[in-house]
This record gives structure tokens, C-alpha cells and sequence, in this order.
């Protein structure tokens, strides 16, 4: 996403509806706090889904009779879409508004977790996790836009950090959560839970947000680049899935990663040539935003992947009931709450090179 942005307040029929400079906010509507409050319950709703469905995932395994490795790609095909599309969703708000692109990503992922509480068997589930992750993908970075297009530059910062608290307190209250909903009432409230917060977002932000989208946004997509992009992503988080499976020796594993390194090589070589490109790759020079990239990968491998072993750990191997799995993961994930202000704060101060150095130091 591009870092000017601008308020499109014109009908759908005004022939002036030219990008203008961002307009200025009336009542609540277009108000920067009640943009946050509005887009902060919406990632709330996807950050408390990463790890309150962990909890649940023992229960559907048995419910559904499913396979460990079905299990697996419950996780699996979420993120997979998400890691997909992300950034072609965060295209397509620069282009046609992060108003629309948020409602539709928050709508679609209600409605997708609706789908997974009806649905009765694991290939069902699976496939409405995928639409999640695709939904998602266009959610995330829509909010990111309208909180960077509606609050000034000095207060963005303190933004984005209650914006990081409040996925913090999601992701840290999603075991035990899921834990009481699992244990309680079932394994299908854990998705039913987002139809509602769903259903809230929707009604705030038909309230209050205004439509942001990008001044200099290409009118035309890299249709080529998405496809290389996508097909590179794919191949690569496929190898990843399914080589404990195939054995990392195995040479379906090694064409998938070639056809990885391959997709990436055409596609850096694509966006050099093509006019609008969908990742400008003068911005991987810096090596700040380079090696940020890869530590938030490692940060993501290792969080998450911990997260989903662990679950099943302690209820499987250990006996406990889904409260006490999520009482026993809060240290982990609680701490996010507190790391979320005192690194902004630090980075505000001091630079990123002290939190970044620090938070991916190994525990002991």
C-alpha cells in the first residue's frame, strides 16, 4: 500500500469524483478513534480465531473422526490462502477503497465461520478455512489503510500500537476461550462466536468509516505478477506442508521448492519490466525493511507452529481439559498484551534494533 491516501466523498453518479485530499470528519463518522475502535473489532475477530481454534482442534478431530494430518490442514489451508493473497488484497484496496475491501473481508469471514460450525465433516471445514484466510487477506490490510489514511502522523504510532494491544488481548484470550466454549457448549461456538463480532464491525463501519483509497493507485493489475506470486507462494508453503509427510529427500518435496525458487526468480524478473508492478522491489534495498521481513516469517513459523504442537500436547500426551490447555498457554500468550505498548514505546524511543534483537533471542 502506498502511503498517500485520500477520501473519496463524491456519489457513485458525481461526475467530480476525483481522489481529493482526505475530508475532514463529521460526528462519528470518519472520526480517527471510532476508526480504530471500528477496524480494532474486526482483527479482533480473525486474531482471536488463530488461537481459540487451536484449542478446538483435538475436539474436531475426534467429532469428525478425522486424521491427524486432516487436522493439520485446518491450520494449514487458512494460512495458506492468507500467505496467497495477501498482498493482491492490500492491491485491491489501494485501488478500489479499504472502506469496501474491510466490510467485505469482515463479512465474508463471519460468514465463512458460520459455514464451519454447520459443517459435518473435516473437507468441509477445511474449505471454509480456506475462504477465511482469502477473507481475511483482504481484512488485515484494509485496516492498516484506513487507520494510516485517518489518523495524523503523530498519532499514527499511538494507533497502531493499541491497534497491536488489542490483537494481543485476543490472541491471549482465545485459549481460554475456547477452552470454556470447547469444554462447555462445543467445538462449532468456537466459529459461531465470529458471526456476531462479525455482524458488529459490519454495522460500524457502514456507521463510520469513511472510503480511503490510494492517490497514485494503478488503474489497471499486474495479472501476471499476481500469478507468479501466488503460484510461488503456493509451491512453497506446499513443500513445507507435506514434506514431514513425503520426507524432505523425496523428489515431489524438491520439485515444489524449485518450483518456488523458480516462480520468484520469474517474478522478480516480471516486475522489473512490467509498468505498474504489484511489489515495487526497490523497496527490498533497505535492509531495515528487508530483515524485518524475514524475522516476522521466523517469529510467525515459530509462534505459530509452537502453538498448534503445544495444544495438542498438553491435552493428548498430558490429559488436560481445553480450560486448563488455555490456562496453561496464557504466559505465552498474555505476554503479547504487555510486549505490544513496551516495544512501540521502545522503538519510538530507541529504534527497532533493540525489540527486534531481544524478542528473537531464544528462550532458555
Amino acid at each position: 500500500m502506498t502511503s498517500q491516501t485520500t477520501v473519496d466523498t463524491t456519489g457513485p453518479g458525481d461526475k467530480a469524483s476525483a481522489l481529493s485530499d482526505p475530508a475532514p470528519a463529521k460526528g462519528m463518522r470518519g472520526h480517527p478513534w471510532f476508526t480504530l475502535i471500528t477496524v480494532a473489532v474486526g482483527v479482533m475477530m480473525v486474531a482471536l480465531d488463530g488461537t481459540i481454534v487451536a484449542i478446538a482442534n483435538p475436539a474436531i478431530q475426534k467429532d469428525l473422526h478425522a486424521s491427524f494430518a486432516d487436522v493439520q490442514w485446518i491450520t494449514n489451508g487458512y494460512f495458506l490462502a492468507l500467505a496467497v493473497s495477501l498482498i493482491t488484497a492490500g492491491k485491491l484496496g489501494d485501488r478500489f477503497g479499504h472502506r469496501q475491501t474491510f466490510l467485505i473481508g469482515v463479512t465474508g469471514f463471519a460468514a465463512a465461520s458460520g459455514a464451519i460450525g454447520l459443517s459435518s465433516t473435516i473437507a468441509m471445514v477445511v474449505v471454509f478455512r480456506v475462504l477465511q484466510g482469502l477473507f481475511g487477506a483482504l481484512l488485515m490490510p484494509a485496516a492498516l489503510g484506513l487507520l494510516r489514511a485517518t489518523f495524523p502522523a503523530e498519532k499514527l504510532n499511538m494507533a497502531i500500537g493499541i491497534w497491536g494491544m488489542v490483537i494481543g488481548a485476543s490472541t491471549a484470550g482465545g485459549p481460554i476461550l475456547g477452552g470454556v466454549l470447547v469444554e462447555h457448549v462445543n467445538w462449532q461456538s468456537v466459529f459461531f462466536i465470529n458471526v456476531p463480532v462479525g455482524a458488529l464491525a459490519l454495522v460500524l463501519g457502514l456507521l463510520i468509516l469513511l472510503d480511503h483509497r490510494a492517490e497514485n493507485a494503478p488503474r489497471s493489475f499486474d495479472i501476471p505478477g499476481i500469478a507468479l506470486l501466488s503460484g510461488a507462494m503456493f509451491c512453497l508453503v506446499w513443500a513445507l506442508i507435506k514434506a514431514p509427510a513425503w520426507g524432505w529427500g523425496d523428489g515431489k518435496t524438491w520439485a515444489f521448492l524449485a518450483g518456488s525458487v523458480l516462480g520468484f526468480v520469474l517474478f522478480s524478473v516480471w516486475e522489473t519490466k512490467v509498468k505498474e508492478p504489484l511489489i515495487p522491489l526497490g523497496l527490498f534495498r533497505s535492509v531495515p525493511l528487508s530483515a524485518g521481513v524475514v524475522l516476522m516469517v521466523l517469529m510467525a513459523i515459530a509462534f505459530l507452529g509452537g502453538l498448534f504442537f503445544v495444544t495438542f500436547y498438553l491435552q493428548n500426551v498430558h490429559g488436560l481439559s481445553p480450560i486448563s490447555a488455555g490456562l496453561h498457554l496464557l504466559p505465552l500468550t498474555g505476554m503479547m498484551i504487555v510486549g505490544s505498548p513496551l516495544a512501540g514505546a521502545l522503538i519510538t524511543k530507541a529504534g527497532p534494533r533493540i525489540p527486534l534483537a531481544d524478542g528473537t533471542w531464544p528462550a532458555p
